[in-house]
Formats: C-alpha cells, structure tokens, sequence
C-alpha cells in the first residue's frame, strides 16, 4: 500500500543529542538554584542524585488542574525534599532548565529538508514524548518547522505516552489515515514497540548511541542511518 503519511520522533530523530551529562548536570543546577531560595539547605552535588529518575517516574497520579506532567514531577521532587514551590516560579524554572538542557542538541541538519520534501506529497506528524507541550511547540516555531507538520501530538497534552499506541493513533486521526498508510520514524525502543503495536511500520534512525536508549529491535525493521535515507524508502 502507498505511503501517505509519515510520523517523525523528535528527540534523536530530528534533534540530535550531544553531551548529555554535561545537559543533565546543566538542568539540575537550575532546579537547585530553585530549591536554595525556597530554604533547601544542600548543596549541588548532593541535591543531583534527588533527581535521579526525574522523568523515568511514573507520572504523579494528582489531576491539578492547569499544570504539566513536568510541573508536576518538579512539585513532586518539592515535596520529597520539603521544599514548598511558588507555581510561577516553578513554571519559570522548568523553561529554563529546559533552555539550558537544549544548549546540548541541534536539529538535524537534514530535518527541514527531509520535512519539505515528504510534505510536497503527503502528510507528516511528529509524535513526541514530552512532558511539556508547549515548550515542544515553542521549539518548532523557533526552528521554523511547525508549518511542516499537519499534525503535533506531545504526550503531555494527550495524557498518553509511547509505546502505547494511543498516542500514534491520535495522530493517525488528525491526519485522517489509516495504520497501514504510514511509516514511523523513531530512535528508540518505544518508537519501535510502540508503532508496532498500532499496526504502523516502524523505521528506526540508529544514531549509535552508547546507552541504555538504544533501541535493540527483536525482528528485523527498516533501519537508516540519516534522515535523506528515508526518502528512498517511501513508496
């Protein structure tokens, strides 16, 4: 059957990572800050292993309403170290830790293009683990590739996750289409697992990373190296 639509991963597909310890350690100093003038009395060092497994938990059951999954891990980390958090500042801190973070990736240098020309004759989404969406929308618009996409679907604003398949087939209803009509392009085990179970061809970008995150594919699947080897792989 043709393809007449493509889903797209975010980070490590379009974004490429870089020194993400540096990153980690980065975006921990900001929480940290954070936490000093709200009267935690530890320093760096030993406030990083707190946030060990920060987004790796399982998202905090609360349903305040208003606040991201993200907003809502950091009050949760609040809450653990007895630290009480304004919500603005709070919020305040999450972008820039998040700035900080992404001082370490850059888009692809083929996205744009690759973006362009899948969409001349069909459709495109990204389907992104994220918890929280606007800073994804943000960074689109930053980068000048959210008109690229006729669909964003970010975890965080549908209140489900890959690899659950609930999440591909958000962005298979906005774009009106069926599993069989799309391919999934992701790096990790969950694009793979995830697409998979939707009924969605899974094509898995192998970065060659050395972590814990590589996906390691149980059945053989389509496997690219950059983002131009997609093209020719398109029917």
């Amino acid at each position: 059957m043709k393809t007449r639509g493509v889903l797209f991963d975010l980070y490590g597909t379009l974004i490429v990572y870089g020194e993400m310890e540096k990153a980690w350690n980065d975006w921990c100093d900001v929480i940290h800050d954070l936490f000093l003038r709200q009267g935690l009395s530890m320093t760096a060092a030993e406030f990083r292993p707190h946030c060990t497994g920060f987004f790796d938990k399982p998202e905090p059951t609360d349903d305040t309403v208003g606040l991201t999954v993200v907003e809502r891990r950091l009050h949760r980390l609040a809450g653990d170290l007895h630290v009480k958090l304004p919500s603005d500042q709070a919020l305040q801190a999450i972008e820039q830790a998040l700035d900080v973070w992404h001082d370490y990736v850059r888009l692809d240098d083929e996205a744009a293009g690759v973006l362009t020309e899948i969409g001349h004759t069909r459709s495109v989404a990204l389907v992104s683990n994220f918890d929280y969406a606007p800073y994804v929308h943000r960074l689109l618009s930053r980068w000048e590739l959210e008109p690229l996409f006729d669909s964003i679907v970010v975890s965080d604003a549908v209140g489900v996750k890959k690899p659950h398949p609930g999440i591909f087939e958000q962005a298979l209803r906005q774009l009106n289409l069926n599993p069989t009509e799309v391919v999934h392009v992701g790096d990790s085990q969950e694009d793979i697992d995830g697409a998979t179970g939707a009924g969605i061809r899974p094509v898995w970008i192998d970065r060659h990373r050395k972590d814990r995150w590589r996906a390691q594919p149980a059945l053989p699947i389509a496997r690219i190296a950059s983002l131009s080897e997609l093209l020719p792989l398109l029917d």
